[in-house]
């Protein structure tokens, strides 16, 4: 496989320099990178604030990647360019719905972290379970907008530890692209966009980007051995352990083993001057058995867990006569839906098929006015309200789920029982309204202050304000200061108040047992959760030297109140069944978070060769309810540099993490990691590019953080070991 690639990729690359090293030769310098860093670094974002900012003004910590850094980097997804950036850590491969967790500032859930398209949500409204995985395509970024800390001030419920803004290009082009790697890994993407017939090119556009993705995945048992012994030894002989609690075997049936992974991305839009319009939809599917240890799950290729959702919007910019104010009007009706094809297969459903189903349908309205009612003060304000309509988490369902019929009349029983399953239909509200001030006349400081109140009738009232000065001490600017202050909130959502799941075992009817049932355990709902409360301190300062090199400094310090966690309570009872141990969800306990991270970032130039280096040390701290926090490493470097020559770019990094812990405390060791892409601009055939990338280069096997924790979870999520892509991209 690995010769197969680099052979076609070695013979297409030498097709084209045969004719380029000529061109070379009279060409002179080549100078690939013509911004300088700050240029770059301060492109003008839109996520801290709606309003066009440069990273280095706005009261946030806010980072920019532009398209010429996702295309040398290698990113063809948000996961990848996220683990790369400073205080984020993407545990791979590590949970079962959500395949790849995420931990921003070491507070874990990706329910926590907003992303947008466009300025428009495309992550559950509802706070619903997000797989993070190749959906959230880069195919058709112009530039990611990412904006650390909570940002509740804005964007309302979830903006807990950051929100990420995928802008798309907009400018006339044709392109394709296509690769295939290790693991059958295959993907391809079309992107177009261009003025619409007879229409002003300046004012109109319409563009269109469809990518999807699939890779079988390497077979860990063939890699793994230690980890995966149960899988190659009794599991070949067709046995399954009975349960986590019971180490007695039963049989089943042998199937090949498969964990492949799925993704598509679609991204439709029209610009008609002041208005715009669009599609965003997106889907996901991934083995459900991820993490769990094979003597207790099965790794077929029917155990998936897969979700679909979409967003169609339209949106209004009016900007009045004078220039003086601005509003802008957005609506947006958004579906997502866990597809009923997703099945758990493993111990706790007797090695059969445990169907699982959600649905959330949200219809929201946006106002949001820019104007400036002083000199010198800018100001924001916003009204925004949201209806939702919930069929919340399912539990476990003995046959699929038929949708458009009412769930009732589909014969759901709670297993091993005949007592139907419950059914929730949620319908609730959110109405929020937003203002924030700033100061840009007091010299070479600018102040922000902004508050925002929700009403949501499910769990009541919050209010969350946000502050920030920013201080340019210098004439030049090239020193920038920020002191800031957030609260955020994360709304309990309908699949932690509402979700469910256990069995029951039949015993004689009696006075104590009127049922003829009992149960072990039993996660029950409770709809009585408030909202998590989050507040946080940060400051920051960077220091620019000339046009080539950057380096910063940003410590934080976070406070999580009202965590939402599940607790057991004991015995008691669910349908009149008695129960050895009820679980549910409550609000408990306190997370603190704190560390900082030193970063830094450069463009340079010798001869023909531009080289942008980069590199950031990241430590975090912290404790939850007394304890360690979990998915957490102390230490992370995140490093590479990006060389340019002659049409070739390559760009060599490395992760390092240490050692982190799961939920249950169990120790996953620390890794170090190395990735190479390397391009090439093929002046022969204009428009045509080719690419290849090595990822673990030097094959190691190491783990990441397993979620769920439980006695059938994996001590350790098993990564890739060593892969090889190479493909190509031709702008027509």
């Amino acid at each position: 496989m690995r010769s197969c690639v680099l052979a076609a990729c070695a013979a297409l690359a030498l097709l084209c320099w045969r004719t380029d090293a000529r061109a070379g030769e009279t060409a002179g310098d080549v100078d690939f990178f013509q911004q300088t860093l700050g240029d770059i670094m301060d492109t003008p974002i839109l996520a801290a604030s709606y309003a066009e900012e440069r990273p280095s003004d706005t009261a946030a910590t806010a980072y920019v990647i532009t398209a010429d850094m996702i295309a040398k980097r290698g990113y063809s997804s948000l996961v990848d360019l996220l683990n790369d950036t400073p205080q984020f850590q993407i545990q791979r491969n590590s949970d079962a719905r959500r395949l790849n967790l995420v931990s921003v500032r070491g507070i874990p859930n990706n329910e926590r972290l907003v992303i947008l398209y466009d300025g428009v949500r495309v992550t559950p409204p509802t706070g619903d379970l997000m797989t993070l995985a190749g959906q959230f395509s880069l195919k058709d970024a112009e530039r990611v907008e990412i904006v650390l800390g909570p940002m509740s001030s804005l964007y309302g419920a979830d903006a807990f530890s950051g929100v990420v803004n995928v802008v798309t290009r907009g400018a006339a082009s044709l392109q394709t692209s296509a690769s295939y790697g290790s693991f059958s890994s295959l993907s391809g993407n079309v992107s177009a966009a261009g003025a619409l017939p007879g229409a002003d090119p300046k004012a109109t556009s319409a563009s269109l980007t469809y990518a999807a993705a699939a890779a079988q995945g390497p077979a860990l048992p063939a890699f793994y051995r230690k980890d995966y012994a149960w899988y190659n030894d009794q599991y070949q002989r067709g046995l399954a352990q009975i349960s986590p609690n019971n180490s007695g075997t039963t049989p089943v049936v042998t199937r090949p083993y498969d964990a492949r992974e799925t993704s598509s991305f679609l991204n439709l839009r029209m610009v008609l001057d002041n208005f715009d319009a669009g599609l965003i939809k997106m889907g996901e599917s991934h083995s459900s058995s991820i993490g769990v240890k094979p003597e207790l799950t099965q790794y077929v290729k029917d155990a998936r867990f897969a979700t679909d959702y979409w967003t169609v919007y339209g949106r209004h910019s009016y900007v009045s006569t004078d220039e003086t104010w601005h509003l802008t009007s957005l609506a947006a009706y958004y579906d997502y839906e866990i597809a009923p094809e997703t099945q758990f297969i493993n111990s706790f459903s007797s090695y059969g098929p445990a169907y699982k189903y959600a649905r959330s349908q949200i219809a929201y309205v946006q106002e949001t006015l820019a104007f400036e009612p002083l000199p010198g003060l800018p100001a924001l304000a916003g009204f925004n309200y949201q209806e939702n309509a919930v069929l919340p988490y399912a539990s476990d369902l003995g046959h699929k789920f038929v949708t458009g019929k009412s769930p009732l009349s589909q014969g759901f029983t709670y297993s091993g029982s005949t007592i139907p399953v419950d059914f929730y239909s949620l319908n609730y509200s959110n109405t929020g309204a937003f203002l924030r001030l700033q100061t840009r006349d007091l010299g070479r400081v600018s102040l922000s202050v902004g508050l925002r109140y929700d009403y949501n009738t499910a769990y009541g009232t919050t209010w969350n304000p946000r502050a920030g000065l920013v201080w340019k001490p210098g004439e030049e600017g090239h020193t920038v200061v920020k002191v800031l202050y957030g609260e955020a909130y994360l709304a309990p959502s309908p699949f932690y108040t509402h979700k469910h799941f256990g069995s029951f075992y039949s015993v004689p009817i009696s006075g104590a047992d009127p049922t003829g049932y009992r149960s072990w355990f039993f996660h029950v709902p409770n709809p009585d959760l408030d909202p998590e409360k989050l507040r946080s301190v940060e400051a920051s300062i960077s220091q620019d030297f000339g046009h080539a090199m950057r380096l910063s400094m940003n410590p934080y310090y976070n406070k999580v109140r009202n965590l939402i966690q599940d607790v057991s309570t004991g015995p008691g009872t669910f349908h009149g069944v008695n129960v050895a141990d009820i679980e549910m969800a409550k609000n408990q306990g306190m997370m603190e978070t704190y560390g900082g991270t030193l970063r830094a970032d450069g463009v340079l130039r010798s001869g023909r060769w531009s080289f942008e280096p980069w590199g950031a040390y990241t430590y975090s701290e912290g404790r939850l309810s007394g304890k360690f926090v979990p998915f957490n490493s102390l230490h992370t470097l995140q490093a590479g540099v990006s060389a340019m020559h002659a049409g070739w770019s390559m760009t060599p990094k490395v992760l390092h993490r240490s050692a982190s812990r799961d939920q249950d405390g169990v120790r996953v060791p620390q890794f170090v990691t190395a990735d190479l892409t390397t391009s090439y601009a093929c002046h022969r055939v204009p428009g045509l590019v080719l690419h290849l990338q090595l990822q673990n280069i030097f094959d190691r096997r190491y783990y990441n953080a397993a979620y769920g924790g439980g006695a059938d979870h994996l001590d350790g999520a098993p990564q890739q070991p060593f892969s090889m892509t190479g493909g190509l991209a031709y702008k027509f």
